[in-house]
């Protein structure tokens, strides 16, 4: 047997599906959730049909595994925000209240803001975001499990709606009323 010369492309299945990834969660951003198509993603990644399917055997899989991008980097943003954070109570809901409202890339180019609109309509996305969110509220319940943090979060959501309904050009929130929902995170003195 002869032995390969020049590169040898080794496979690297984590770098594979992340390119997968993001291609979709580029394509969703561009064209929206009912235009992807498996094709359009593989040659956005750079991989065959065949590789797609190696590691999302579904559109849907694929789909999800964007949600779970999404969801990992959220986590890392607010695990961030609250790492500079000096006081525990209400820590998580102070940097939810704040990642609602940044304008943050997934993937360092790629808005998600397409993914959520299609969240409204996909029972799937919507259990996979509502489980992420209620762990989360879990893992923070001995400093985040109150009345306020919980308006502050339904705020938040509320903000985040209405958001949606302007996809080019969001409305910012009113500093008066971010800065009214921050100071409600803070232990009542």
């Amino acid at each position: 047997m002869i032995p390969p010369s020049g590169y040898e492309r080794r496979k690297d299945p984590e770098k594979v599906r992340l390119a997968l990834t993001l291609a979709a969660a580029h394509l969703i951003a561009e064209r929206g959730l009912s235009r992807l198509t498996v094709d359009a993603v593989a040659k956005a990644a750079g991989v065959t049909k065949g590789g797609l399917f190696h590691h999302f055997p579904s559109k849907q899989d694929l789909v999800l595994g964007v949600l779970g991008a999404m969801i990992d980097f959220a986590n890392e943003t607010l695990e961030a925000m609250m790492a500079t954070d000096p006081e525990p109570h209400g820590r998580f809901t102070r940097a939810y209240l704040k990642g609602v409202f940044a304008d943050q890339k997934l993937g360092g180019h790629t808005s998600s803001r397409t993914l959520c609109l299609a969240m409204l309509a996909d029972p799937d996305l919507q259990d996979g975001w509502g489980k992420w969110v209620e762990g989360r509220i879990a893992l923070h319940a001995a400093t985040d499990d109150n009345p306020a943090c919980a308006l502050v979060r339904l705020a938040a959501d509320g903000a985040w709606l209405n958001s949606l309904q302007h996809p080019t050009d969001p409305p910012p929130l009113p500093a008066e009323v971010f800065e009214m929902l921050m100071s409600l995170t803070y232990p009542s003195r």
